[in-house]
C-alpha cells in the first residue's frame, strides 16, 4: 500500500505545479468538504485546489501548513506537511549530518496517509548548482526505510578525498589498528609486572522474561496486519476481549480492542492537548469552569464490527475525563463525560451508559 501511495505522491509533486487549479468553495463537492471535516477536527483552511484528478485542501494545524488530497468521493488519500529542517526528528537530522557531508537538504516533509503508514521525506543533493537530487524516506521514529541516495561510506570517502587525500590513508590505518585490538576476548591491559595480557571474558546472565497473558494467535495476527511493524506496549484481557496499548507512527497513544477471534472492535486514540475540539472545550468551560481536563480520547468503531451489532447504534464519540479539587480536602474528584462525533454533549459516562462498555 505504501508503495502505491509513494508512486502517486511523486507523480503529484512532478505534475502538480502545471495542473494546479484554484477552486471556489462552491466548486468543491460536499462529499469532499465532509471528507476534510472527518479527517481533521482542528484546522484552518486556506483554500481549495484541483490537480491531477484530485481535490486538494491547503490547511494549517498548529501553524504547520499541509496539503490534503481527496478523491471526488471525499476519500482522504494523504496529507503533505512542510517541515522546517530544524524541526526534523533528531534521529533523522543526525543520520543526514553524519552520513552525507557535503550535501544539503533541499526539501523536508512529513506525509500522513490513510493507511497510517506515515513517514518523513527528504530531498537531498550535493552542494552546488545542477546536482542530482536523491530521496530519503524515514519512519516517524527516525529510521531510514527507503532511499536512492549513494552509499554513505562512499559519500564520506569521496568527501574526505576531495578535502584532503592524505586523510584517507590515516583513517584506514586507524581503522586497521582498532580492528586488531578487538581480536580475542577482551582489551589488552597491563599487569603489575608490566606484562601485557588480555582481560578475561565476562559472562553476563540474561534475565528471564516475565510471564505475560497468552494472547490468541488470531488476535496478534489481526493486529500485525492492521498495524505492521508497530510494537505493542501492553496487552490486557478486557472482559474476555483483548486490548492492545501502543503508539502509532506519529507517537500518539492508541488502544485497539479485539474479540478472541481477531475481529477489531474499536480504536481509542488519545487527543493531543493542542488539538482538543473547540466545541467541546467551550462546553466544558460552561459546565465545569473549575475543572481540569485530564484526557480526551476519540473512540472509533470498526465498520465490520458495527455490522455485527444490531441492538444499538455504534458511532464515533469522544470520552472526556476531568478532575476537580474538593473544597477542604487534598483529594480530587473525577468526572467522566461523553460527546458525540459532532461534539455535542451526551452525558456522564457511568455504568448504565452505553459508551462505558467500550472504554
Amino acid at each position: 500500500m505504501k508503495r502505491v501511495v509513494l508512486s502517486l505522491l511523486f507523480s503529484l509533486l512532478v505534475l502538480g505545479a502545471a495542473a494546479q487549479q484554484k477552486l471556489r468553495l462552491s466548486d468543491v463537492p460536499q462529499e469532499v468538504r465532509m471528507g476534510l471535516e472527518n479527517t481533521y477536527s482542528d484546522y484552518k483552511l486556506s483554500g481549495w485546489f484541483f490537480e491531477t484528478g484530485q481535490y486538494v485542501a491547503e490547511i494549517s494545524i498548529d501553524n504547520q501548513v499541509g496539503r490534503c488530497f481527496f478523491t471526488a468521493a471525499g476519500n482522504w488519500q494523504f496529507t503533505i506537511f512542510n517541515v522546517a529542517e530544524r524541526e526534523l526528528p533528531t534521529l533523522v537530522a543526525n543520520y543526514f549530518i553524519n552520513n552525507y557531508p557535503g550535501y544539503r537538504i533541499k526539501k523536508s516533509e512529513y506525509v500522513e496517509d490513510f493507511s497510517g503508514d506515515n513517514y518523513y521525506r527528504l530531498i537531498i543533493s550535493m552542494k552546488g548548482v545542477g546536482q542530482t537530487e536523491y530521496e530519503m524516506i524515514f519512519d516517524p521514529r527516525g529510521k531510514l526505510t527507503k532511499t536512492n541516495a549513494p552509499d554513505p561510506a562512499y559519500v564520506k570517502k569521496d568527501y574526505i578525498a576531495r578535502l584532503n587525500p592524505e586523510e584517507i590513508e590515516r583513517r584506514q590505518k586507524k581503522l586497521a589498528e582498532r580492528e586488531g585490538s578487538l581480536n580475542g576476548y577482551g582489551l589488552e591491559i597491563e599487569g603489575n609486572n608490566g606484562e601485557k595480557k588480555k582481560s578475561e571474558k565476562v559472562e553476563i546472565e540474561t534475565p528471564k522474561a516475565l510471564e505475560t497473558a497468552k494472547i490468541p494467535d488470531e488476535v496478534t495476527k489481526a493486529f500485525e496486519k492492521k498495524y505492521p511493524r508497530i510494537e505493542v506496549g501492553e496487552w490486557q484481557n478486557d472482559k474476555g476481549n483483548y486490548r492492545a496499548f501502543f503508539q502509532n507512527r506519529q507517537g500518539v497513544e492508541v488502544e485497539a480492542l479485539y474479540t478472541p477471534e481477531g475481529m477489531l472492535m474499536s480504536t481509542t486514540t488519545m487527543v493531543d492537548a493542542g488539538r482538543y475540539p473547540r466545541m467541546i472545550m467551550k462546553d466544558l468551560e460552561e459546565r465545569y469552569p473549575k475543572a481540569k481536563i485530564e484526557i480526551i480520547q476519540k473512540v472509533d468503531f470498526d465498520l465490520k464490527y458495527r455490522k455485527t451489532v444490531t441492538d444499538k447504534p455504534l458511532e464515533q464519540y469522544f470520552y472526556v475525563e476531568l478532575s476537580e479539587k474538593i473544597k477542604g480536602k487534598s483529594d480530587k474528584k473525577y468526572i467522566k463525560l461523553t460527546y458525540d462525533k459532532s461534539f455535542k454533549y451526551q452525558g456522564l459516562a457511568g455504568s448504565t451508559d452505553e459508551y462505558e462498555e467500550d472504554l
